[in-house]
C-alpha cells in the first residue's frame, strides 16, 4: 500500500511539473509573441482582407470581393464580425495572436514530442514568425490541423468530431484544403484496412454517412469559393496552370521540401545545377521520413498522400511562398504526432523479404540507419527552425514588415487626413488605407478605394499622367486646394503648373514596394 501510494504520489508530482513546464512555455510564447505583433507593421496582404470586410457595401458584395482573394471564407467572415466591433485594424492582429497561442497550447499540452522539442518548434521560423506575426487565414488552419492531432486517437469511437475539424480546416486556405481531403483519405484508409492492420473500428454506418456529409458539405463549399471568375488575375486566376512537362518546373517543386524542412543554404529557382542537387536532396528526406513511419502504415499513408498532392498542385499551380509550401513542415509534424496513434506493423517491412537479397540487405541496412538517426535528424530540422525563427522575428523588431504604418502615422501627425489622398500603385497603397480607416483616391482606377482586387484593372500609370490625375482632382475639389500624393517609388515628373512639395520619405521596410514617398501638390498662382 505505501509502494502504491509512492507512486502515485510521484505520478501526480511528474504531471505538475510537466504542466508546469507546458504553462509556462505558453505564458513565454504569448507574452514575447504578443510583443512581436503590436511591433509589426502589416502589409498589403494581411490588410486587404481587413478592407474588403470593412468596405464591402453588402453580403452580395462581400462574396463577389472574397472570390478574388484566392481563399476560402472563413477567415474574412471573422474579419467581418471583427468589423461590427471596430474598424481598428489592431484588432485583426490581436485575434491573429490568439488563434497562434491557441494553436501553440494545442501543440504543447497535447503533442506526443518532448520539452526539449515542444521548447524548439515554438521558436521555429512558422509558429513564431509566419504564422504569428502576420494575420493572414493560415493560423486558422494550423489550428485546425493541430485539433485534428489531438482528437485523432478517438478516431475509431467517433468520427464525426473530426469530420467538422475537418470542414472547418477546409475552409482555411486552399493549403489546408488540400491537407484535409489527404487526412479525409486517411481515415477512410485506416477504416479499410482495419483487419490487415489489427484494430477495430467502433462507429457504425450512420455515424460514417453523417461524417461524410458533414466534411463534404466543407469542401464544396470551400471549393465553390476558390473558383475564381473569369476575369482574375491573381495567380493567373482560372487559366494558369501547367499541364506540359519542364523539369525546371519540377525541380523547382520537389525543392519545395528542402526549403520547409531545413530552411538554410536555400537553392536559387534561376539555377538548374542548384535547383537539380537540392531536388535530389529533397526526394531523400522525403525518403528518410518515409523510413522513419514505415511501421506505422496510416501515418505514412497521410504523410505520402499529402505530400506529393502538395507537390502536385505546387507544379501544376503555383511555386508558393514560405508560407505557402511550410505546410510541408506542419505535414511532417502532423505525420509524426499521429503516428503515435497508430498501431504498428510489420507488414510493409515484410514485403522486402521477397526481393532480391541485395536489395533486402540494402533496405535493413538503410531501415537500420533511420532508426538509429531518426531523432538526430528531427533534432537538426528543429533547430534550424530555431534559427529562422529568431532571425526572422528579430528582423521584423528592427525593420519594418512595411512602411504603411510609418506612413500613416504621419499623415494622422501632421493633421493630413481632411485633405485629397491620392495613391499609386493601388495594391500597394491599401494598407495605408487601412491604418487612416479611410478610402484613399486610386490613381490606376481614378475613385476613391481601399481593397484592391486583382482582375483585369489598369495596372502601372506614368507619371506624366499621375500629375495630369492631380491637376483634375485639384480642379474639380470644392473645398480643398491641395493635394497629397503617396507614391511607392520616387516623381521624377514636373509640370510648370503645379507646385510640388516632398513632405517625407519612408523608406525602411522589408517589403521592397512598400517603401512610400509623400507629396504635397497644389496648383500655382500664376496670375502673380
Amino acid at each position: 500500500m505505501t509502494l502504491v501510494k509512492k507512486w502515485v504520489s510521484r505520478f501526480n508530482l511528474n504531471l505538475i511539473k510537466k504542466n508546469n513546464f507546458n504553462l509556462l512555455l505558453v505564458i513565454s510564447f504569448a507574452v514575447i509573441t504578443l510583443i512581436g505583433i503590436l511591433n509589426h507593421a502589416m502589409w498589403r496582404d494581411e490588410v486587404n482582407g481587413w478592407l474588403i470586410a470593412r468596405d464591402s457595401v453588402s453580403w452580395k458584395n462581400f462574396f463577389h470581393n472574397i472570390n478574388y482573394e484566392g481563399h476560402p471564407i472563413l477567415w474574412y467572415v471573422c474579419l467581418w464580425v471583427l468589423n461590427q466591433l471596430t474598424h481598428n485594424p489592431l484588432a485583426m492582429q490581436i485575434f491573429h495572436w490568439l488563434i497562434a497561442v491557441g494553436c501553440l497550447t494545442l501543440f504543447v499540452f497535447y503533442s506526443p514530442f518532448t520539452k526539449q522539442q515542444k521548447l524548439l518548434f515554438s521558436s521555429g521560423y512558422l509558429p513564431f514568425y509566419e504564422y504569428t506575426l502576420i494575420s493572414r487565414n493560415y493560423s486558422l488552419g494550423i489550428l485546425a490541423i493541430f485539433c485534428f492531432c489531438t482528437y485523432f486517437k478517438t478516431r475509431h469511437k467517433n468520427y464525426i468530431p473530426l469530420a467538422i475539424i475537418l470542414a472547418f480546416m477546409a475552409n482555411t486556405n486552399a493549403y489546408c484544403l488540400m491537407i484535409s481531403m489527404s487526412l479525409a483519405l486517411t481515415l477512410v484508409f485506416d477504416y479499410l484496412t482495419q483487419n490487415y492492420l489489427q484494430h477495430k473500428v467502433k462507429p457504425g454506418i450512420k455515424n460514417v454517412v453523417i461524417a461524410f456529409i458533414i466534411f463534404g458539405s466543407g469542401i464544396v463549399f470551400a471549393v465553390i469559393m476558390l473558383l475564381p471568375p473569369s476575369d482574375s488575375t491573381l495567380q493567373g486566376g482560372a487559366s494558369q496552370w501547367f499541364f506540359e512537362f519542364d523539369w525546371i518546373r519540377f525541380n523547382q517543386s520537389l525543392t519545395r521540401i528542402w526549403r520547409s524542412y531545413i530552411l538554410v543554404l536555400i537553392p536559387s529557382d534561376r539555377k538548374p545545377l542548384d535547383l537539380a542537387i537540392f531536388a535530389v536532396l529533397s526526394l531523400g528526406l522525403l525518403g528518410f521520413v518515409s523510413t522513419l513511419l514505415i511501421k506505422k502504415p496510416i501515418a505514412l499513408f497521410f504523410y505520402l498522400v499529402s505530400s506529393i498532392e502538395f507537390l502536385t498542385f505546387t507544379y501544376l499551380k503555383f511555386l508558393g511562398s514560405q508560407r505557402h509550401y511550410g505546410h510541408l513542415y506542419i505535414i511532417l509534424i502532423a505525420s509524426l504526432w499521429i503516428k503515435n496513434y497508430c498501431f504498428d506493423s510489420e507488414l510493409l517491412v515484410d514485403l522486402f523479404r521477397y526481393t532480391p537479397q541485395k536489395l533486402y540487405k540494402l533496405s535493413s541496412s538503410w531501415l537500420k540507419f533511420v532508426t538509429n538517426h531518426q531523432n538526430n535528424f528531427f533534432m537538426i530540422v528543429l533547430y534550424l527552425q530555431l534559427i529562422a525563427g529568431i532571425v526572422a522575428f528579430s528582423r521584423d523588431l528592427l525593420t519594418p514588415y512595411s512602411a504603411s504604418r510609418a506612413t500613416a502615422n504621419f499623415i494622422q501627425k501632421n493633421n493630413l487626413e481632411s485633405m485629397i489622398i491620392a495613391g499609386s500603385e493601388d495594391f500597394t497603397i491599401a494598407p495605408i488605407s487601412g491604418y487612416l480607416n479611410q478610402k484613399i483616391y486610386y490613381l490606376e482606377s481614378q475613385k476613391l478605394g481601399s481593397y484592391v482586387l486583382f482582375n483585369e484593372r489598369r495596372k502601372i500609370i506614368d507619371d506624366e499622367e499621375i500629375l495630369t490625375t492631380i491637376n483634375q482632382l485639384i480642379n474639380n475639389s470644392e473645398n480643398s486646394k491641395d493635394v497629397i500624393l503617396i507614391l511607392n517609388r520616387q516623381l521624377k515628373a514636373i509640370r510648370s503648373d503645379l507646385e510640388i512639395i516632398s513632405l517625407a520619405q519612408f523608406k525602411k521596410a522589408f517589403i521592397y514596394n512598400e517603401k512610400y514617398y509623400l507629396y504635397s501638390i497644389k496648383q500655382k498662382n500664376l496670375t502673380q
